[in-house]
């Protein structure tokens, strides 16, 4: 599934199985997911990444408007299913970081 990897200062396009553990492997931890925009795109967070004191992520707390801490992935979603990030959606957060 294509993704944007979202860590501190940089953002890479990538593809990752869209699987929970790999998910979960690419944040470290138990995941949770924040709307971005709506019906189209989601970021993937470690659900407790606060209480384990993870690194504040500063382009991923931009691109939500809360804080985030540590790895953050975004992806499409589809329903309740994660797919490919819409085209759309990393011209959109490409421009805000250019």
């Amino acid at each position: 599934m294509k993704a944007l990897k979202v860590e501190g200062r940089s953002i890479t396009e990538t593809d990752i199985p869209n699987t929970l553990e790999a998910l979960q492997a690419a944040v470290d931890g138990y995941i949770e997911t924040l709307q971005l925009v709506p019906d189209q795109a989601v970021m993937i967070v470690n659900e407790e990444g606060l209480l384990k004191d993870l690194e504040v992520n500063t382009f991923a707390s931009a691109i939500a408007g809360t804080m985030i801490v540590g790895t953050a992935l975004i992806v499409g979603v589809d329903g309740d299913e994660f797919t490919d990030i819409p085209g759309d959606v990393v011209k959109c957060i490409n421009a805000l970081f250019a």
